[in-house]
Parts: structure tokens; C-alpha cells; sequence
């Protein structure tokens, strides 16, 4: 659970950045690991818990939804300028292992890997984003989506896994794919 300290240091650099967060906010863990660019907004009902390793950046004029989860255990969440997310997103860096299974789910390790999101992305109302993940610049993730593995610039991808339905050819200057 957040201390009053973590709140008081979050909504801090929230104000220095002049970015806003609505309430109620659920909970602030690891507060400092946090890097705001300006003019961001968190919608009411977020959720960052945070492992003191944990660093995560969020660029300029990025929008964000209510009950917007964000979970870190180890390494890096990096979110460009200009991020647009719907309601109810989940990302993480971090999974657990289930490998032995004479021990309970509880008793396994937590697996790492950095996730980032690129610049002008949309993503969806639902998308749950899972580690060791890379979505290009100015792309579309549609809504109850999962994404497992990368997504190149200008794509659109869709689907539990996410797999890219269309992507911009710039050669071409047009859409390609379904």
C-alpha cells in the first residue's frame, strides 16, 4: 500500500510538469521512479505499483484513461510524447514463471523485460500490454487486445495475441494488408 509520502512526492512532480491527475487515485508505490514529461494527464481511478528498480517515463501531452493499471518489478516502461490510452489498460514489465509444478503459483520467480511505447500511439480501451514489448511509432492497438511481442511504426494490430492487421507503406503511400 502507498505511504503518504509516496503520494505527496508523486502529485509534486505531477504539479512541476503541469500535468494533472484526477481522483481518487488508487495507489502510488515507488513514486520517485517515475519521470513525467509535460502536460500529461491520468484520468481518476489509476494504478501504478512499482518495485523500487522499477523506472518508468512518460512523455508530453500523453492521455490516459481511467483505471489505467501500470506494474513494474525490474527494469524500464518507457512511454513517448503524444500517447493517446483508453480506459482500463494494463502494462507490465513483468511475469511470473510457471515452470516447476510441484511448487504453488506463489512460490516461482518474476521474470523481467522493458516495454515501450512509441510516439502518437493509440492504444485501445482494455489492451493489456505485456513485457518485453515494443510498439512502433503512430500506431493503433484495437480495443481487449494483447500484446505479447513487437509492433512496427505505423501499424494498426489487433487480437489476443495482437498480430498486425495493416501497416503504412511509405513507399507506396498507402495501407497495407487486411
Amino acid at each position: 500500500m502507498s505511504n503518504p509520502l509516496d503520494y505527496w512526492q508523486f502529485f509534486q512532480t505531477m504539479r512541476r510538469t503541469g500535468s494533472r491527475v484526477d481522483f481518487p487515485f488508487r495507489n502510488i508505490r515507488a513514486a520517485n521512479n517515475v519521470q513525467f514529461g509535460r502536460n500529461v494527464r491520468i484520468r481518476k481511478h489509476a494504478w501504478f505499483s512499482l518495485a523500487p528498480e522499477c523506472r518508468v517515463s512518460i512523455g508530453d501531452n500523453t492521455r490516459i484513461g481511467r483505471y489505467f493499471v501500470l506494474s513494474g518489478a525490474g527494469t524500464n516502461i518507457t512511454i513517448e510524447n503524444d500517447v493517446l490510452m483508453s480506459e482500463r489498460v494494463f502494462i507490465t514489465e513483468s511475469n511470473h514463471e510457471f515452470e516447476d509444478i510441484s511448487q504453488p503459483v506463489q512460490g516461482h520467480t518474476v521474470s523481467c523485460g522493458p516495454v515501450h511505447i512509441g510516439a502518437e500511439t493509440w492504444i485501445g480501451i482494455g489492451v493489456c500490454i505485456m513485457p518485453n514489448v515494443r510498439i512502433g511509432k503512430h500506431c493503433v492497438i484495437g480495443a481487449n487486445s494483447t500484446v505479447t511481442r513487437d509492433i512496427p511504426d505505423y501499424s494498426v494490430a489487433a487480437g489476443s495475441p495482437a498480430i498486425v492487421r495493416r501497416q503504412y507503406d511509405f513507399d507506396q503511400e498507402r495501407w497495407i494488408g487486411a
